[in-house]
């Protein structure tokens, strides 16, 4: 018998707590703000799925060192050593690329972001050890999220790719990995921590770069190098897409993943492309998240399903409870 399916959350999470975003040298609230996976939570407690809410296992951390560099993660360190003092009220904002490894200027970093960073990757991992133990998918509802954090640099209110930190975990010496980012943004860091390998396949269905962000990456031409030519698939929408057109997206990108024949399904799951979502653009609805559930169970893989962005609470909470719906379809 396969193991259940498990839900990670951490409600440690809520320290987590960016004040600002500098958005063209203007500071506003930002946006990725504990309410987010509270509504989520909320919602999972009057559900069917409150019984299957686990909280995260431990977890060392040089698993993120399989997929960071050594170097990056004592810059997480240092800098939020120095944030109390260097920072703005305790945070602490980018001044150059590439000495302070930033993306944006909306990503700062507090005393507590590099433990806030990997208790969001532990959950990730729980979902994925239940899910290497034989449960057929499991799913991390956590932040800050992690798929625009590359291997040496953090951005997009993002600091570790928990999607790949997942992915060298699942990996074995005979086995390839599989991760379909269905986020409205391009998953730039998972993209670019796997860009030349062929036993990590990564898919990407997103907002055009020329509207969403981030701008300089997630073009269909960027496809691999060295051995990983052919196992990156990039296909950016635009802007007011809806169920027709994502469905046809999303079935071609299971196809492109299915011909590496992977041992597991790695899923960067943005909400962010529901109608109405402030960061958005596209236009799907609750019941289409559950056909993307009932889609990505008939790949026919082990699921590992982890939060990434979504900014409206409604939209959090009714599309995770339809996704899930989803999954369990047979």
């Amino acid at each position: 018998m396969s193991a259940t399916p498990v839900i990670a959350y951490d409600p440690r999470h809520v320290e987590h707590r960016p004040r600002l975003d500098l958005q063209y040298g203007r500071p506003t609230p930002n946006p990725e703000r504990p309410a987010r996976v509270e509504a989520i939570r909320d919602a999972l407690r009057t559900s069917r799925w409150e019984r299957q809410v686990v909280a995260p296992n431990g977890f060392p951390m040089e698993l993120a060192a399989r997929v960071h560099e050594p170097a990056y993660l004592e810059f997480l360190r240092a800098r939020a050593e120095a944030s109390a003092t260097a920072g703005i009220d305790g945070e602490w904002f980018p001044y150059t690329w590439p000495r302070d490894r930033a993306l944006d200027t909306g990503t700062p970093i507090s005393g507590t972001t590099p433990d806030n960073a990997w208790r969001a990757a532990e959950c990730a991992l729980t979902a994925a050890a239940r899910v290497r133990d034989g449960a057929p998918w499991s799913m991390s509802v956590a932040r800050p999220p992690g798929h625009h954090a590359g291997a040496g640099y953090h951005g997009g209110y993002c600091y570790l790719n928990h999607a790949a930190i997942v992915a060298g975990f699942l990996l074995e010496p005979a086995t390839r990995v599989a991760i379909i980012d269905l986020d409205i943004h391009h998953g730039n860091g998972t993209q670019d921590i796997f860009y030349a390998t062929d036993r990590v396949g990564y898919a990407s269905i997103h907002g055009e770069p020329s509207w969403a962000y981030p701008p300089h990456t997630g073009h269909p031409n960027e496809i691999g190098i060295g051995a990983g030519v052919g196992h990156n698939h990039n296909q950016p929408l635009p802007k007011g897409t809806g169920w027709g057109p994502y469905r046809d997206a999303l079935d071609r990108a299971l196809e492109a993943l299915d011909v590496m024949d992977p041992a597991w399904l790695v899923v960067s799951q943005g909400f962010d492309t529901f109608a109405g979502d402030r960061w958005g653009g596209f236009e799907l609805h609750a019941p289409d998240y559950a056909a993307i559930g009932e889609r990505l169970r008939s790949f026919g893989r082990p699921l590992v399903i982890i939060l990434e962005g979504g900014y409206e609470t409604s939209c959090l909470a009714d599309g995770s409870l339809a996704l899930l719906d989803g999954l369990d379809r047979e």
